[in-house]
């Protein structure tokens, strides 16, 4: 995070109190402590202190566990990194609710110690999650549905530096509806209902863990990865049945050779490939970045990978994946199609099981635990320990051929030299993005499409470090 300089932190080992006096309230347990006046002397001297508490053998958490800690002190080589509890985030912010609080903290970073990057640690069991509304045509939801869109933690600021909500329309209902898209059952106003800014001012990315094993396998072969190299590895790989986009998809990669990348091309039409076997071969023999273009499922590539080949690649070394195709970066549900817990706490089984709603849904709560928190190919490929993703780019639901203007812009940032790291491109694939689709100027037809190409970008997810290099300096 460039221009953050935290200052000089010191932990020190607790004290213990095995046996607390009763009036303290702390039946049975074992407290652990510093002794003021200590605290205070190496606070005198600029020095912020922190208690490390210790781990005793036969408890819940042991050293192992501390592989975030270690993540950050390896990160810290390069970049001055800030590593912040939620909880403590969400106590020290007032806002609407949790996604907002997080929100409003990473916007009083950006804006007084220079935040470049966030790196969310969570699925969406684990750590808030913003969805987004569009007011779909479908009439047993009343004709809205609810997207998770990490871009809302990622454009935390107005054109003018002050907070953007992604909120404007707050009459009624609307007030817990954010980041609305209109356009393909309401005609009448504007697409962008909450006049959202739309480009991100920061890089964010998620690592979809929900427990402490899956975070440690992301951890570790985050940082076995051998970083860039002179020249890395990319294959892009487009099967039929699609829009034909292989004049673009073979421009992307001579952008990329001209850029000093060594560039594999799979594009149907050519004898053999691409097929699962021929995508899976060049995956195994190591790539450091694979793009698909063409159909896509929670669990496949159209005619590239499936379930199959997901298992095989736990034994390839880890790639960065992007993926046009409809839901393969899927990690939360999509309400209210899905069953999903409301706001109220209240669980609801979803239209596609047979609920209709006769009013505006409740939105759903910004945690979805248990049989909510669904997972797709992306998010699969990131947690499997060894091999698989170490991160990936792919829509949470159903992507549109303009999804290939996301990646026209990626590739471009990664070819021109601009950028070194994945978030700096991701980011600069959706400011590119809305640029050349021309957000801004979008209004309503009698099609279902100009809403879509509007929150296309909003519905792309980074499962992955946004700080993670991906060329080396030129």
């Amino acid at each position: 995070m460039p221009g953050m300089r935290p200052p000089l932190r010191i932990g020190l080992s607790p004290r213990f109190l095995y046996k607390s006096p009763l009036e303290l309230g702390f039946r049975g347990k074992t407290l652990q402590y510093l002794e003021q006046s200590s605290a205070h002397w190496v606070m005198s001297h600029d020095a912020l202190i922190f208690m490390i508490p210790s781990i005793e053998t036969g408890g819940t958490i042991r050293r192992s566990n501390l592989s975030v800690a270690d993540y950050v002190e390896a990160r810290q080589v390069e970049l001055a990194v800030e590593l912040v509890a939620l909880e403590d985030v969400l106590a020290a912010q007032s806002g609407a609710d949790a996604p907002e609080r997080l929100k409003r903290w990473l916007w009083q970073a950006w804006r007084e110690r220079g935040l470049g990057y966030a790196l969310l640690v969570g699925d969406a069991d684990t750590l808030p999650v913003r969805f987004m509304v569009l007011d779909r045509v479908q009439e047993p939801a009343f004709h809205f549905a609810f997207y998770p869109s990490d871009l809302y933690y990622a454009d935390v600021a107005e054109d003018d530096g002050s907070f953007e909500d992604w909120n404007a329309a707050r009459e009624g209902f609307h007030a817990g509806y954010f980041g609305e898209v209109r356009g393909e059952h309401n005609k009448d106003g504007p697409i962008d209902h909450d006049r959202v800014s739309y480009v991100p001012e920061l890089a964010v990315g998620r690592w979809p863990v929900s427990d402490v094993r899956e975070l440690r396998a992301v951890v570790a072969k985050t940082l076995a990865w051998r970083g860039p190299l002179e020249r890395p590895r990319a294959l892009i790989v487009h099967a039929d049945g699609w829009v034909d986009a292989r004049p673009r998809a073979a421009a992307w990669a001579g952008s990329l050779a001209g850029a000093g990348w060594e560039v594999e091309q799979q594009l149907y039409g050519a004898e053999g490939v691409p097929s699962r076997a021929s995508v899976l071969e060049s995956l195994r023999a190591g790539v450091e970045l694979a793009l698909h273009v063409g159909h896509g499922t929670n669990d496949s590539w159209h005619d590239c990978l499936g379930p199959t080949e997901q298992d095989a690649l736990g034994a390839a070394p880890p790639a960065v994946y992007f993926s046009v195709g409809c839901g393969t970066g899927h990690f939360c549900v999509e309400p209210p199609y899905h069953g999903y817990l409301d706001v109220a706490g209240l669980p609801h089984r979803g239209t596609n099981d047979g609920e209709v709603f006769t009013a505006p849904p409740p939105p759903p709560a910004p945690l979805q635990p248990g049989r909510y928190d669904t997972s797709g190919l992306g998010e699969r490929l990131v947690v499997q320990p060894g091999g698989g993703a170490l991160a990936y780019i792919g829509c949470d639901t159903g992507a549109q051929p303009c999804g290939l203007t996301l990646m026209e812009g990626f590739v471009a940032a990664l070819a021109d030299g601009r950028v070194r790291r994945l978030g700096e491109a991701w980011r600069a694939a959706v400011t590119h993005y809305h640029r050349a689709e021309r957000l801004g100027e979008l209004a309503p037809t009698d099609s279902w499409y100009p809403p879509s190409v509007f929150f296309q970008g909003m519905k792309f997810v980074l499962l992955g470090d946004p700080t993670l290099p991906l060329v080396g300096s030129r």
